[in-house]
């Protein structure tokens, strides 16, 4: 494969649909050249890195006070955070014709008033003095109708062009907290503005960061200890089981290197903090049952005592 000079090149994009065009010619399946085709996916790895390296996505102290960027709200899941990964967001793309008023500004079956131009006519005179001859032609404003819509167009408010949302995805950096802003430059999302972006985390029903660790809060009923070897918990990989006995122990457990992926590509740890839950009623035939069995228990042992 010959050497690709990136200066041919206006955009990442276009590298991108470059790599796109080229790995189907390419493509051993479609009959190509399966050393041009490795050959294609190195340098698109390559440039990839450089490109990544030197628009690096990363947190920063604060917004500049002046500039060309766009300043927004991030709202990420406790799990997003904790895991890292891709995240898709909407910014602001390129201009378009109002497909509601098709461009004119104004609202489809508003109010309507006579045009001024015509006069309500739908066209105008126009004389030819040296022929003296009359002619109409149609009204350039009204286009005819002889009256024009007065309410602006609610989608564009009365411009005839809007700027549609478009859908890109970015890398969260890890060891995120709320308040952090993330720096994301224009040329990471072929954008014509920077973006930056302030954390806000979304509350979670039993997960919170705190401290490069990942907090797991819950309940844990107190025959679930009694009875269960094992109980249920939550992880940021699913559901899991962990020995009831665990939970005979002051909170909270501690499990290494399950917590949030941290910057320095380690992991923080899982606290499982939890309180064993007692009913604040408990009908009368299952405290007899309860009685029963603390009888029983205790029974045993006045009698390993006496073996003793």
């Amino acid at each position: 494969m010959s050497e690709i000079n990136l200066k041919n090149f206006s955009s990442f994009e276009e590298i991108k649909q470059y790599f796109r065009e080229q790995a189907k010619k390419l493509h051993p399946d479609k009959g190509g050249d399966r050393e041009e085709f490795l050959s294609l996916l190195d340098w698109y790895q390559k440039v990839l890195e450089r490109f990544e390296k030197k628009y690096e996505i990363e947190v920063v102290n604060n917004c500049p006070l002046i500039g060309n960027y766009l300043f927004s709200v991030l709202e990420l899941k406790v799990e997003e955070i904790a895991l890292g990964g891709k995240k898709k967001i909407q910014i602001m793309g390129e201009e378009v014709i109002c497909p509601a008023c098709n461009g004119t500004g104004k609202k489809r079956n508003g109010i309507t008033k006579n045009c001024g131009f015509c006069k309500g006519s739908g066209s105008i005179e126009y004389k030819d003095k040296r022929k003296n001859i009359t002619t109409y032609l149609t009204c350039p404003y009204c286009k005819g109708s002889g009256s024009v819509l007065i309410e602006k167009c609610e989608e564009c408010k009365g411009k005839g062009k809007k700027r549609v949302q478009r859908e890109v995805y970015i890398d969260i950096p890890l060891g995120l907290k709320e308040g952090d802003i993330i720096f994301v430059p224009k040329e990471r999302i072929d954008s014509k503005y920077d973006l930056y972006l302030e954390v806000s985390v979304i509350p979670h029903p039993y997960f919170t960061l705190k401290d490069n660790n990942l907090i797991y809060r819950c309940k844990i009923p107190f025959w679930e200890v009694i009875l269960k070897e094992e109980i249920t918990i939550h992880t940021l990989e699913g559901k899991e089981r962990i020995p009831s006995k665990l939970f005979t122990k002051t909170p909270p457990i501690v499990i290494k290197g399950r917590g949030p992926f941290l910057k320095n590509g380690k992991r923080g740890d899982l606290l499982i903090d939890f309180q064993i839950y007692i009913p604040e009623r408990i009908p009368s035939k299952a405290k007899k049952l309860i009685l029963q069995a603390v009888n029983i228990i205790e029974s045993q042992k006045n009698f390993q005592k006496e073996q003793e």
